[in-house]
């Protein structure tokens, strides 16, 4: 802790964890909240290099920053919204070469759940969840896409406005940041496939990838079944009448 005489300011050095997506306040302040320094500085540190001066009017912090003193002349801390990893690090209150405080910053991104690969059954007309969350589901990802693989072609992109998807396409995350699921409603045969979901290009790596068996895939099974159940003497009572089973000679 600093402490100054002339201006009764405080400074602590803080460390904190924030969820990329959400807001984070970096406290600073001076002891006597009436008390106003003639000047005050956030900056981010860089290592060897040039410390980045953490201002509204920049371009990597417009609209991000919102800052206090001028309804609480004591209050010199900053409020940082719409979090991203990039913004870990450390950050300093500074009102002069000898006084200042420190606040590290700690970034919890997004990494896909695993498993990465599964396989969804869904049937002409109904609805289907296509599954994507982040591991830890507080955290918001800068971006995120769903895609439909589509061989040596180029993947097809799927926005809720297209018109092969109007109407059919909910998406979850602006009420539950974590949960980048798709519901996919009224398929048809056409939606059978493999899709991705990939978040933004700096993860690339971390996909999750969701595929559908055929449709004849799913109607053989289920006629398979209808014939195991006919050998048990289980067949439905619509097929009763259509299936006879010989007994053996």
């Amino acid at each position: 802790m600093l402490f100054c005489v002339s201006t009764g300011c405080t400074q602590l050095v803080t460390k904190i964890t924030v969820y990329s997506g959400q807001s984070v306040l970096l406290p600073c302040s001076c002891s006597k909240t009436q008390a106003k320094h003639p000047s005050f500085t956030w900056i981010k540190l860089r290592g060897q290099q040039t410390p980045e001066i953490i201002s509204p009017r920049s371009d990597l912090y417009s609209g991000r920053v919102e800052i206090f003193n001028n309804n609480s002349p004591g209050n010199l801390s900053v409020l940082l919204s719409h979090v991203t990893e990039d913004d870990q690090g450390w950050y300093r209150c500074k009102i002069s070469r000898e006084k200042y405080s420190d606040v590290e910053l700690t970034v919890e991104g997004c990494t896909l759940s695993e498993p990465r690969s599964r396989v969804v059954n869904a049937s002409p007309g109904q609805s289907v969840l296509l599954p994507c969350s982040c591991s830890k589901t507080q955290a918001k990802p800068p971006s995120f896409t769903w895609t439909k693989l589509r061989g040596q072609q180029t993947p097809e992109i799927i926005p809720t406005q297209s018109d092969l998807y109007r109407g059919r396409v909910e998406i979850f995350n602006n009420i539950s940041p974590g949960n980048l699921s798709v519901l996919l409603s009224h398929v048809t045969e056409d939606d059978q496939g493999w899709y991705r979901c990939k978040i933004s290009q700096k993860y690339v790596s971390n996909n999750a990838v969701v595929g559908w068996p055929s449709l004849h895939t799913c109607r053989q099974t289920h006629w398979l079944q209808v014939i195991y159940k006919s050998l048990l003497g289980k067949a439905p009572p619509y097929l009763s009448s259509l299936i006879t089973i010989a007994a053996p000679p």
